[in-house]
């Protein structure tokens, strides 16, 4: 089964990015296959030079190794844009996309969360 998660806030300001990564790990474990679209505020989740305090978890760290274990991690680009947020800064194994692969994705998976604030 292939499942969608969007997620559309900053990545530390609530514990939507978080519930996103551990969906995608469960998901994961039981052999589905994962994308994760990053929209509004939450692509600075994709930020790779962000640097979180010692007793923080690193959000762009955790992102970055979901997408070796072959969680496709997608950014919308306008949104990154807008942000300040460019190629140089983007995690590894992230892509920029727009709302058309949105669109896509919601269209060829056979789940979407959307977690919404």
């Amino acid at each position: 089964m292939h499942v969608t998660i969007q997620v559309n806030v900053p990545p530390y300001t609530n514990e939507d990015m978080d519930t996103a990564i551990h969906l995608a790990e469960a998901l994961l474990k039981r052999g589905h296959k994962v994308s994760i679209f990053l929209f509004a505020d939450s692509v600075l989740a994709a930020n790779k030079l962000v640097k979180p305090m010692k007793v923080d978890r690193n959000i762009p760290s955790k992102l970055r190794e979901l997408s070796e274990k072959g969680v496709e991690v997608h950014i919308c680009g306008l949104c990154a844009q807008y942000r300040g947020i460019g190629e140089d800064m983007k995690i590894e194994g992230s892509d920029f996309s727009g709302v058309p692969e949105m669109a896509s994705l919601i269209y060829n998976s056979d789940r979407y969360i959307n977690l919404l604030p």
